[in-house]
């Protein structure tokens, strides 16, 4: 007897080898794509939800009656909060789409301005502002004040859409 193996049996080891392989790299490349989709759905979930927390902190310290503007798709909102994410106190806060980049801005400042105005360059009296890109590519932002409480819809590609009433403040 021989001690070894035959052409055959080394190429039917190989064939067979190389088919586990196959299947070990496509379940690796099944696990790493599902692993990748989780990921941006915990994104989506924690960016909508730090959304909504911000929108219940500021909504529901409310100092003043809100200003809404409402136009096609989108709404705008001001108002004098407790709540603030850069110490300041009692600052406006003002959320809004930005018409160019479809973005949600929410904007904390120490003085109401007018940055809805046409030719809005800066201001010169002061004011300190800061501005917080929240979400990109909206295409809907209501809020309606009725009755004591706020009904808010948001839709943005990359976030779960946000629907919530929160109630008002005390003022």
């Amino acid at each position: 007897m021989r001690a070894g193996f035959t052409l055959i049996e080394m190429l039917i080891s190989i064939m067979l080898t190389a088919i586990v392989f196959t299947y070990i790299y496509a379940t690796l490349g099944s696990v790493k794509s599902g692993h990748a989709r989780y990921n941006e759905s915990v994104r989506e979930v924690t960016k909508s939800q730090s959304i909504f927390s911000l929108f219940s902190r500021d909504l529901a310290q409310i100092r003043k009656a809100p200003v809404i503007i409402h136009e096609a798709g989108y709404d705008r909102i001001s108002f004098i909060t407790k709540n603030s994410i850069y110490d300041i106190a009692r600052p406006w806060v003002h959320y809004y789409i930005s018409a160019n980049s479809r973005a949600l801005i929410r904007i904390e400042a120490t003085k109401q301005i007018d940055f809805f105005g046409r030719n809005y360059i800066g201001d010169t009296n002061g004011t300190y502002f800061f501005a917080d890109k929240l979400a990109e590519e909206c295409s809907s932002f209501r809020i309606s004040d009725r009755k004591g409480r706020f009904d808010i819809l948001l839709r943005c590609e990359k976030i779960a859409p946000i629907v919530m009433t929160l109630y008002k403040g005390d003022k």
